[in-house]
């Protein structure tokens, strides 16, 4: 069992009922990453914050860099990050897109299995 999974926002997500395995592990990454923290009203600090969101592309990505490691660690337990990266059309419209690769804590492999 491959204990790395790769990530990415740049191509839109469906919620998926029901999802199980590493479906439902790249549910929780992906609903953590799209989600505006203070938008969840019984927990004002899930998800990702948009205070970088006027910043210049390269001075915003290590603040993003950060936000999405800690809160991750945070809210999906069973993984922890190894890569975050950005896939960017700067010239265009700054736009951020991360991709994020994650190892399954070895406590959890089974939940996978």
């Amino acid at each position: 069992m491959e204990n790395i999974l790769t990530v990415s926002m740049s191509r839109p997500a469906a919620v998926r009922i029901g999802a199980t395995g590493l479906d439902q592990l790249e549910q929780e990454i992906r609903t953590v990453l799209a989600t505006r923290k203070g938008s969840v009203p019984l927990d004002r600090d899930f998800g990702i914050s948009w205070d970088y969101v006027d910043l210049p592309v390269t001075e915003a990505m290590p603040y993003m860099v950060a936000e999405i490691g800690q809160q991750l660690e945070r809210y999906v337990p069973r993984i922890r990050v190894r890569d975050i990266s950005f896939a960017s059309n700067e010239p265009v419209e700054g736009n951020l897109c991360p991709t994020v690769t994650v190892e399954i804590r070895e406590e959890y492999l089974n939940d996978f299995r």
